[in-house]
């Protein structure tokens, strides 16, 4: 009795090849990789298997890490469309920044105030401070990291030492004033007074010196020589914060705009807080040409005696076509910024 043979009747089996363990062949190779690694930075005869794997793996892990942080920060910038200058200029955090123009009638007053941190430039007069010290408060100001007295005039420093005994100051800057031209006021000794009795410490302010501040930084601009008058001693000051820019010039007069200008002092900005409160004295042509600024605030008092701003100053600004904001007749005025855009508001007391 014939056998039949195992062939199969129906369609003919296909033989299945052996497929290839490509886990295995992986692994293998990134293990005879390693190898080569090794011996290439170790040499045959110094052979530390342990340490040099380890040592391979932590190269190896910081590379990927620092290589997936830098693909992160690409793709982010990517996506919102930033230049590498943007970057540079960036708020942090993109909060906001207040610089806020007090009423204070007949002087001046100015508020910084961002990223948890403030700065208070002058105080108004010396029956100004309790004003001060109110609008600090409505703005939730518990504590001042610094405060400026830009010159030893009653209607710049007058309040300052009702503010420093109303409120904690970190640090009071002044000018370093030329001997023969220190006062010795009443209103000036009550301010030094003032910072001995609350333990503020006092500093004397130079061109050059700056702070980062509010998110944004401080500097000293002026005065670059020693003048015979105390308002061409008035600390010049600009504050910048991201793209925008604040120019603070006191009471300085034309002559000692010209030095700051000859010095080659940066003072193009998009706010100006316009000098001596408007006088024709001072905001001359050419130091409004190198300003160039869109916005102008002058702090001044309604009816004052002075009769500030003047005509002369107004109407510069007003040529020039820069936006002509004043205390007199609109109250305190908020000037906000991201960094990028400027706006603007006004109170005016009832």
């Amino acid at each position: 009795m014939s056998r039949k043979s195992g062939v199969s009747r129906g369609k003919p089996s296909r033989s299945r090849k052996k497929g290839y363990n490509w886990g295995f062949i992986v692994a293998g190779a990134v293990l005879v990789s390693s190898y080569l690694i090794v011996v290439l930075f170790n040499g045959f005869g110094q052979m530390h298997w342990k340490e040099s794997l380890d040592e391979l793996k932590g190269s190896f892990s910081g590379l990927f890490g620092t290589l997936s942080d830098t693909i992160k920060q690409v793709g982010q910038q990517l996506g919102s469309g930033s230049t590498s200058e943007d970057l540079v200029l960036d708020p942090p955090g993109g909060q906001q920044v207040r610089v806020h123009f007090i009423d204070v009638g007949q002087g001046e007053s100015v508020l910084i105030e961002g990223g948890g941190e403030s700065v208070l430039i002058d105080a108004g007069e010396n029956n100004q401070g309790e004003t001060v010290l109110s609008y600090l408060e409505r703005a939730g100001i518990e504590q001042l990291t610094m405060a400026v007295g830009t010159h030893p005039h009653s209607d710049h420093i007058g309040g300052m030492d009702t503010v420093m005994q109303g409120i904690t100051v970190g640090k009071l800057l002044m000018p370093d004033l030329p001997d023969d031209l220190i006062p010795t006021t009443k209103t000036y000794l009550s301010v030094l007074d003032a910072a001995e009795q609350t333990q503020t410490e006092m500093v004397y302010a130079y061109p050059g010196d700056s702070w980062e501040i509010c998110g944004g930084r401080l500097t000293v601009l002026g005065p670059v020589e020693d003048y015979d008058d105390l308002n061409d001693e008035s600390l010049v000051m600009r504050f910048d914060y991201g793209e925008t820019s604040f120019l603070l010039t006191g009471d300085q007069e034309a002559g000692a705009e010209k030095d700051l200008l000859d010095s080659g002092a940066d003072v193009d900005a998009d706010l100006l807080g316009v000098g001596h409160h408007g006088s024709s004295t001072s905001t001359s042509q050419s130091f409004l040409d190198a300003v160039s600024p869109s916005v102008a605030v002058i702090s001044c008092g309604e009816g004052n005696d002075y009769g500030h701003p003047h005509i002369e100053t107004t109407q510069r600004l007003e040529d020039a076509g820069v936006e002509i904001y004043r205390t007199d007749l609109q109250g305190s005025i908020v000037a906000a910024t991201d960094g990028y855009t400027l706006t603007v508001s006004t109170e005016k007391a009832g």
